[in-house]
């Protein structure tokens, strides 16, 4: 069975996270303005992404925290590589 897909929002900081699975020990790559990519240390596959000052960029009231019953594979579409330098 696939990770469950999380999703949390922190209102005060306005910052949206998104998680495959519960949250660990993650390395991290910028990948544009305020979106980061996060990746298992072990096999650098991408387990989330967080994107910072949310309400800015989405006219959405998100709640404090919700969750969401999907099975989600995240995958690049370009390598790892590749988005640091886009």
């Amino acid at each position: 069975m696939g990770k469950e897909l999380k999703i949390s929002y922190d209102k005060e900081a306005d910052v949206l996270y998104v998680s495959l699975g519960h949250p660990e020990y993650t390395i991290y790559t910028e990948i544009g303005p305020d979106l980061i990519l996060r990746l298992d240390p072990e096999t650098h596959e991408v387990v989330g992404f967080t994107i910072i000052d949310f309400a800015q960029h989405f006219a959405y009231n998100a709640p404090s925290s919700l969750q969401i019953p999907l099975t989600a594979t995240f995958s690049p579409l370009r390598p790892v590589e590749e988005l640091k330098t886009a």
